[in-house]
């Protein structure tokens, strides 16, 4: 693996831990919960309708 594929990673894993942290504190404000779907991937669920996938390769919106 080149440099530059090792600093890509690690940037986005770092983006990913950022987005996970944000909306882990929507949950502890009381707007949201995770739940885990049947193949095993977390989903957070706002309390104002909206469920968001969180997958291997990002996050979808799945209403």
């Amino acid at each position: 693996m080149n440099m530059i594929s090792t600093v890509l990673r690690d940037e986005v894993s770092e983006a990913r831990r950022q987005v996970e942290s944000h909306c882990q504190s929507l949950v502890d404000a009381g707007s949201a919960h995770w739940q885990v779907n049947d193949d095993g991937d977390p989903e957070l669920h706002m309390d104002s309708g909206e469920t968001y996938l969180f997958g291997e390769r990002g996050v979808t919106r799945l209403k």
